[in-house]
């Protein structure tokens, strides 16, 4: 079956996407508000979330904001936080196969954990309109740069965000991250060793290495642990 990309297909899927506002909302107010506390203007701030429109990139880049000698670490960070993207991205090819490039590529650009979910269902479903998915990111980017904007230009009338504990956000979001690869008690070993020397990296090198060491320590070790073999 040709793939489609209809109106009313845009329209389910931004339709379906609004249901996600209010989280989307919030999660871009926390990241205005940290935005406004590094400097971030209103405008900046709004900026990154339309072109950069990923929470996690976002969140590391305000972690290691005004340090230089991090650029490195907050590099490999988001591209280690994010390849999932690339697998998200073969996963839709063959749904979106034979559509135009021009719509095709552009439309990977609003491309989130919620679409990606919507366009498999929708394959499964045996449904090809694309303008489903890009209706849903379009919602999403709706949501974001909505809270984003909300977040910066009313954030000093929250004062220090450390008062309110919006400075555990990030750890807390890459907390629940972490949470959701857990697969059973052999993954223990490589979440303590991984967090084991990013505290210690925290404590003795401070920055951001501890994120890309904690990150590193854990996948080696998970890498060369001896794998059970199915009977």
């Amino acid at each position: 079956m040709s793939r489609r990309f209809t109106r009313d297909g845009f329209s389910r899927g931004f339709l379906e996407g609004l249901g996600l506002l209010p989280g989307m909302i919030a999660f871009g107010v926390v990241f205005g508000v940290l935005a406004d506390g590094v400097g971030l203007s209103v405008g900046g701030a709004a900026a990154m979330s339309l072109f950069v429109f990923s929470g996690t990139a976002q969140l590391l880049s305000l972690h290691a904001w005004g340090g230089a000698d991090m650029m490195v670490a907050v590099v490999v960070s988001v591209v280690a936080m994010n390849a999932r993207y690339v697998l998200f991205g073969a996963a839709i090819q063959p749904w979106m196969r034979g559509l135009s490039p021009w719509i095709a590529y552009p439309s990977l650009f609003l491309l989130v954990d919620p679409n990606w979910a919507t366009a498999m269902r929708e394959r499964d479903a045996g449904r090809h309109d694309v303008a489903v998915f890009v209706g849903m990111g379009a919602a999403c980017m709706v949501g974001w740069l909505a809270g984003t904007i909300a977040g910066a230009g009313f954030g000093q009338l929250l004062g220090d965000p450390r008062r309110l504990g919006l400075d555990f956000f990030l750890p807390a979001f890459f907390l629940s991250l972490a949470c959701g690869f857990w697969k059973g008690r052999a993954d223990l070993l490589p979440f303590v060793i991984g967090g084991a020397v990013a505290l210690v990296f925290d404590r003795f090198v401070g920055g951001s290495w501890h994120v890309l060491a904690g990150g590193l320590a854990g996948s080696l070790i998970a890498a060369f642990l001896p794998k059970k073999v199915a009977a």
